[in-house]
């Protein structure tokens, strides 16, 4: 029995860790999507990051056990089990919202790139992120086995910098932080604002569940999907809270800065820390960029073998890598913050509306519905 409580914990703590993983990527690293919808609006960002962690970690505890009841691990089956009977009207905004997020998250990744290498050896930025998109067009090719191996260990290592960055930057930004704190300091913004992109940032933040779900064959009870969202609220809550007060330290001066991580890093004036912050940061935002990718690839490239587009799998698969960096860097153009603001802002519409809503309002009476019906066949059983 102690056995298979631990196991059960164990299952949802790895599920929390997923979560993490994808919460907490290259885009999250560089600080540009914590000064925008949050930092910017001063002493707010203290407590909002954590009303917004609670609010998602609900919506995907119940995407967990929808997942669980109707054994659908992938975002296909899952849209049309938590549409049903709808799905056919529901579903295609499910995937466009899926697209949205994964040109944005492209887009980002190598703006953000584009952008370190102009802050941190001068390199031009349209010449960076041309570079860039050449770089993760050949490592998507060529160099799987490479880029696995790399993804497997950058978490733990980018996790374990910006702890280092935060605890620092905690230091140095303390008075500046505590008078923000005291003066109540919104920087020209309203409350109203400022819980309007809180819940935006809830919004695509809500596409992480597609993810989660894929690997959470192992959560086997209703029990396991609450620990998910005990441990995975109170991860990413501190996680988020944590690099918001930091930024804050170093606020008004952060708030114009593309990489306002890196312009902290900066300030503490430690070469060693700089070095290896931009060493980390720039294998996070490309990994995140060949992740994703692979994602494209795996879900696009049957529809191009059921339509008879190319002979080969490996033609398939290197058009749509192809197609995807040409558009994502086209887009990089503009610049990260505009992404951010912008790309992300628009994939937040849908994800709240798509996702987010439907899996607290229809996944909560489906799962009730799932109880009433699973406790009314026992019963039957019994009775039998």
């Amino acid at each position: 029995m102690n056995n298979q409580k631990t196991g059960s914990l164990g299952a949802a703590a790895a599920m929390a860790a997923v979560w993490f993983a994808t919460h907490c990527g290259g885009g999250f690293a560089t600080g540009n999507q914590e000064v925008n919808f949050f930092v910017k609006y001063g002493w707010y960002s203290v407590f909002l990051p954590v009303i917004a962690m609670l609010i998602l970690g609900w919506g995907h505890r119940n995407a967990l056990v929808l997942a669980k009841d109707y054994q659908t691990y992938d975002y296909k089956s899952f849209g049309d089990a938590l549409f049903h009977p709808y799905e056919k009207y529901f579903s295609l905004v499910f995937e466009i919202g899926y697209i949205l997020l994964f040109i944005c998250g492209v887009s980002t990744s190598i703006a953000g790139s584009g952008s370190l290498l102009q802050s941190s050896l001068g390199i031009p930025y349209g010449i960076g992120i041309v570079a860039i998109g050449a770089i993760i067009l050949l490592l998507t090719i060529f160099g799987t086995d490479l880029v696995i191996k790399a993804l497997s260990f950058k978490t733990y290592f980018l996790i374990a910098t910006l702890l280092t960055l935060c605890i620092l930057g905690l230091q140095m930004g303390a008075l500046n932080f505590e008078r923000i704190l005291t003066t109540q300091e919104t920087f020209g913004h309203s409350f109203g604002d400022a819980v309007w992109f809180t819940m935006i940032y809830i919004g695509f933040q809500a596409f992480t569940v597609l993810p989660i779900i894929s690997v959470s064959q192992h959560i086997k009870t209703t029990r396991d999907c609450n620990w998910f969202m005990v441990f995975g609220t109170l991860l990413n809550g501190l996680f988020l809270v944590a690099v918001c007060i930091m930024l804050l330290g170093f606020s008004p001066e952060v708030l114009n800065q593309t990489l306002p991580v890196y312009f902290v890093c900066t300030q503490l004036d430690l070469p060693w820390l700089k070095i290896l912050y931009t060493t980390i940061l720039f294998v996070a935002l490309l990994g995140t960029a060949i992740s994703l990718i692979f994602s494209a690839v795996a879900r696009f490239e049957p529809e191009l073998n059921r339509r008879n587009i190319f002979q080969t799998v490996r033609l398939r698969r290197v058009a749509i890598s192809v197609v995807s960096i040409i558009l994502c860097t086209s887009i990089s153009i503009f610049g990260l913050t505009n992404i951010v603001v912008k790309g992300y802002g628009s994939v937040g519409y849908i994800g709240l509306l798509f996702v987010l809503l439907p899996e607290i309002v229809v996944g909560t009476i489906k799962i009730r519905n799932n109880e009433r019906r699973r406790k009314e066949q026992e019963q039957q059983r019994l009775g039998a």
